[in-house]
């Protein structure tokens, strides 16, 4: 390939009179093209540079945002450990009560004797009664476990303070026979948008007991019943998000601790 020899010359002539201050420059044809191509180069890197700085300072903007970000995974992680403590808790207390729900449905054929014992108060209020051709259920204070199964107390009574729960929540398997605490009249047998299908019995000393969120009601409104009598079957009515049991007395209207009263068989 033969080698491009060309200049070119450029004349340098300044205004004025001095005339002896032109200059000439030459400058080949090879060498302008390295010029325009060490130019075209600069040019590049410096664009290059610019776009990296632009970039960089836009990553530098999002630190904070970044940082906020970690800071709430960290708690969130936090979070997600305190729940799945909360959740293995529950899981615990579950299990608690699936083994007393299985261990009560074994036991329930030896649960059959309470009939009797009913019928054997029944006996001694016909005794008292001395000859009386229908016997009567003598009157008692609630003082029996409410139900023929063990149950597990999962809320005891907070009515010391104003809106809170009186009575106790029993967790006992659907369709578990309830039973009365006491000796009494049935002073009241219905349905409540907030306990379900309910009992109340009345008994002496201006002591009452309530069995709230059955399935099945099996007594009516003024009917006298022994302790012991099954009166309803347990049930998931009303507000209430599990089959239990909810048990109040009450002394004269206002409710008191069943555990001061009742013995708990667990």
């Amino acid at each position: 390939m033969a080698r491009d020899d060309r200049e070119m010359t450029f004349i340098w002539i300044p205004h004025g009179r001095d005339a002896g201050s032109t200059r000439s420059y030459e400058l080949s044809y090879r060498r302008a093209r390295a010029l325009a191509i060490g130019a075209g180069v600069l040019a590049f890197v410096v664009l290059l540079m610019a776009g990296s700085w632009f970039w960089l300072a836009a990553q530098a903007a999002r630190v904070p945002g970044l940082t906020a970000e970690v800071r709430e995974l960290r708690r969130d992680r936090v979070r997600v450990r305190e729940l799945a403590q909360t959740v293995e808790r529950l899981s615990a207390e579950y299990a608690k009560v699936r083994a007393m729900l299985g261990a009560d449905s074994a036991s329930l054929p030896a649960v059959e004797r309470v009939a009797p014992a009913a019928d054997s108060a029944s006996a001694d209020s016909a005794a008292d009664a001395e000859g009386e051709s229908a016997a009567r259920p003598r009157s008692s204070l609630p003082r029996g476990w409410p139900l023929a199964a063990r149950g597990y107390v999962t809320r005891g009574h907070l009515a010391r303070t104003r809106g809170s729960h009186p009575g106790m929540d029993i967790a006992v398997a659907s369709g578990s026979r309830i039973l009365a605490a006491g000796g009494g009249t049935v002073a009241e047998v219905g349905e409540d948008s907030v306990y379900g299908r309910f009992v109340r019995i009345a008994h002496p000393g201006g002591y009452e007991s309530l069995y709230a969120h059955a399935s099945s009601l099996l007594v009516r409104a003024r009917e006298r019943v022994p302790q012991g009598q099954v009166i309803a079957l347990s049930g998931n009515t009303g507000v209430s998000t599990a089959p239990h049991l909810h048990f109040e007395i009450r002394k004269d209207g206002r409710p008191v601790d069943p555990g001061a009263l009742i013995h708990n068989p667990n």
